[in-house]
């Protein structure tokens, strides 16, 4: 993969998502959509500011792999419209624009459980966007189920601080295929399926990569 995107590189995922690839002899050119500058800087990373309402006006641009790992909370959404904006209408459009620029690669950051016809507003959207993401055809397809995320974040997530400190204190091995895991590993996993680029659609957990 000489030239990836990854949107939603301020998260915990992404940004190491982001951090593997500079640090991938195979890669030269790490592309970001922001929707401010963030200030970083490295010789293989462009930054690129974006109106995420814009997407499918933005020109064509041929990558290599696009990773999505957008995703908000319904506390910094603040209304059901906005979270599903960033959850489902944005992942779906990235998609949609990925498919149009050429890429046969794509990478989603979903969640376990995700369920179009789920009661559950996180759920529900998820599902929607992977059948957004699905319905654009792309010859390889990966959709990552990740556990629990252990990882500074931007935002408080008091309930998810319970089950990851709930998980320290449970006998090694419990629970394994849900067990917190870092950003990093997730990543690293996410990275390592992409690469393969099995045709068709895969659901993986990172857990057993």
């Amino acid at each position: 993969m000489r030239k990836i995107l990854v949107v939603g590189a301020s998260g915990v995922v992404g940004r190491e998502i982001v951090s593997e690839f500079l640090d991938d002899k195979e890669c030269d050119e790490v592309v970001t959509w922001v929707r401010k500058a963030s200030g970083a800087k490295h010789q293989k990373l462009r930054e690129k500011v974006i109106n995420f309402d814009e997407i499918l006006s933005l020109e064509n641009e041929r990558f290599d792999a696009v990773f999505c790992a957008l995703g908000t909370t319904i506390k910094q959404a603040k209304s059901a419209e906005n979270f599903k904006k960033v959850d489902v209408i944005y992942p779906v459009n990235l998609a949609i624009w990925a498919k149009c620029s050429g890429c046969e690669n794509f990478t989603l950051i979903s969640a376990p459980g995700a369920n179009i016809n789920s009661k559950f507003l996180y759920l529900k959207s998820k599902g929607e966007a992977e059948k957004g993401v699905k319905e654009q055809g792309f010859k390889s397809l990966s959709i990552i189920h990740p556990p629990l995320i252990n990882g500074e974040r931007k935002d408080k997530r008091y309930g998810e601080k319970f089950m990851i400190l709930l998980f320290e204190i449970l006998p090694k091995g419990w629970f394994k295929n849900i067990a917190p895991m870092s950003g990093k590993d997730i990543a690293k996993a996410t990275i390592k399926v992409a690469k393969i680029a099995e045709n068709g659609v895969k659901i993986y957990r990172p857990q057993e990569i």
